[in-house]
Parts: structure tokens; sequence; C-alpha cells
């Protein structure tokens, strides 16, 4: 039974959900900036998403917290691209949920067969027993495929089932079937089905799911490694822009630039990893940025959104 509206809403308001971002609507959200990425721009994955996504959603308080300074020190910068990381997160989280479930298909098959031939067994042996008594009709039993083969099995399991669900009344408490045998067999067809189904297609969903989670993962650290460069710039002087959006890849060291005579210089900027891209760039705003004396970062040949 599906569960109400009522008791959904009541499951949230106890375990605090209410206000968490559902992971297939974020994808919905950026699928279409997904799909305008060029092949060829495509990044592989190279760290653990789950780890990423973690890090992502824990740090955004205090990135979203620079978001004044960024539009007005940074008017190049891709404002409308910094408000959806995380749904640029939880897109690479749900794609890579989909790329798991694709290449680790269900593994029960060979049990599944073992059982439901097993089952195919006893119920044709229990069936030609009672059509040999006349209360089966014996002609149907003759469009049994014989089992062999997991389709065959299948159409099998249903055939017997429909065959002696059509005479229960007659048969019933004269074999050893049961009606839970008949429901057990039935499901054992659609799940044999759909795990060869699963098998057959596998292939092209495993293309596309590949194909989405590139996608996603090549999305998600283009935009994460442009905050990082603004983080970087507008934090430099204090030191804790590594704090604030660290790096996704912590065996990869970033250089930090100390001045212990207080000169104003500009900061080191975290350069994206290998392959990363471009960064997507805005629309740029009106003004120029900032003096370095009125940002804490460096001079304008320093400010890693200008030309």
């Amino acid at each position: 039974m599906e569960p109400t509206s009522q008791s959904t809403n009541t499951l949230s308001q106890l375990t605090g959900l209410g206000g968490e971002a559902l992971i297939d609507e974020a994808y919905a959200r950026v699928k279409p900036e997904l799909d305008a990425l060029n092949a060829e721009d495509l990044q592989q994955v190279n760290l653990d998403v789950t780890a990423a996504v973690t890090t992502i959603l824990g740090l955004l308080p205090e990135v979203k917290a620079l978001r004044e300074q960024i539009v007005n020190q940074l008017p190049t910068f891709n404002i409308l691209s910094f408000d959806k990381l995380e749904d640029y997160a939880l897109a690479l989280s749900f794609a890579n949920t989909i790329y798991l479930k694709v290449t680790q298909p269900p593994d029960d098959l060979a049990q599944l067969n073992a059982d439901a031939t097993k089952l195919h067994d006893q119920l044709l042996a229990d069936a030609q027993a009672l059509a040999q008594h006349g209360l089966l009709n014996g002609t149907q039993l003759g469009r049994l495929q014989g089992g062999n083969g997991y389709k065959n099995l299948a159409q099998d399991l249903q055939l017997l089932s429909s065959i002696m669900r059509e005479g229960w009344d007659k048969i019933v408490n004269k074999s050893a079937t049961t009606a839970d045998d008949l429901k057990a067999a039935n499901q054992m067809s659609v799940r044999l089905m759909r795990i060869v189904g699963l098998r057959e297609q596998g292939p092209a969903l495993l293309a596309d799911a590949t194909d989405q989670r590139l996608r996603a993962f090549t999305l998600f650290i283009t935009i994460y490694e442009d905050v990082r460069r603004a983080v970087a710039y507008l934090r430099g002087r204090q030191g804790d822009a590594d704090t604030i959006a660290p790096s996704l890849y912590p065996g990869r060291p970033r250089k930090r630039t100390t001045d212990p005579g207080g000169d104003t210089t500009a900061p080191t900027v975290p350069q994206p990893p290998a392959g990363s891209g471009t960064p997507a760039q805005g629309t740029t705003g009106a003004g120029s940025a900032p003096s370095p004396a009125a940002t804490g970062g460096g001079s304008d040949k320093d400010h890693p959104f200008m030309s």
C-alpha cells in the first residue's frame, strides 16, 4: 500500500526532513545544462562521488555567506551557477546512483532459476495428475514449453499458474499445490523476465548512465573549482580559503602564500585539476574590480575573473 500524504508529512516533521531537497528533482532542474555539454569536454570521474557531495553540502553555508562579496567584487563571476551549486552536487549524486544500479544488476538469477525450476516441476507434476483425473484440461498443458531457458521457464510458470487458477474450485485440497504456490509462480515469472530483460538492455543502459554521470561530474567539478578560485581571491589575506572551500582532492596539497611582512600580494589561486576545462563565465557586469586595499585581495591583473 502506498503511504498517504498525511503519513509522509508526519514522518518529515518528526525527522526534520521537510526542508531537504530531492535528488531527482535537483537532477531534473539541471538536466538541460547537462545535455548542453559537449561530449569532448566531459571529464572522467576521479574522486569518491558520495564523499565529494557530502563535503559540498557541509560547506555550503560558509560559501553562501560570501555571495554578496562575490557579486560586488567579482562582477564577471557566474553567480547563477554559484546559486545552483547544491543542485549540481545532488544531480551528481543522482546520476552516480543510477550508474551504480546499472553496473550492479541483480545477482540472484542462479538461485531464482533453481527455485523457479523446482516449483515448475512440482506444479507440472500436480497438473498432469489432476488432468489424468479429469480435473484439469490436459490439452492446455500441451502448450507448455518445457521450462528450458529463462524465458521458457517464465512462460511455463505463468501458464501453469493460470491453468490451475481457472480450475481452482475443482482442485482445491485435491493436490499439494496451494494458492501461495500459484502466487509464487507468477512472481518468479515476472522476476525472471525482469532480470533477463535488464541483462539484454544492459549495454544501452550502461552507456546512457555513464554519459549522464560524466556530464553531471563535469558540470559539478567545473563550477566548484570556479567557486574555489573566487573564495581564494576574497579570502587570500585571511588564509582560510581552503577551510571554507577545501579541495575535493585531499591527496593533492595546495600551496599557501604567507606574507610575514604584511604587504598586499595576490593570493595563490588554486588551479582546477588537470583537464577541468575553462571556468564557467557569466555576463560581464558594469564597473571594474575594486582596488586591492578595498578587497583584501590582489591587484586587477591577479583578479581570477578578469581578462
